[in-house]
């Protein structure tokens, strides 16, 4: 698997897991802001790999 595609897939995982567990607890503190940030910066690292090798 390319490397851009790994960088998405877990972003995506991470954003997805947080947003569970924020529904599960019924709150959303700084730890799950600070995942959901770093799941976004993911994304957006991965977007930019696969721009970059176009």
């Amino acid at each position: 698997m390319e490397e851009w595609k790994k960088s998405v897939l877990v972003g995506a995982i991470l954003l997805i897991l947080a947003i569970i567990f924020a529904i599960i607890r019924n709150e959303i503190n700084i730890w799950i802001i600070f995942i959901i940030l770093l799941a976004i910066i993911d994304i957006a690292l991965g977007i930019l790999r696969k721009i970059k090798k176009v």
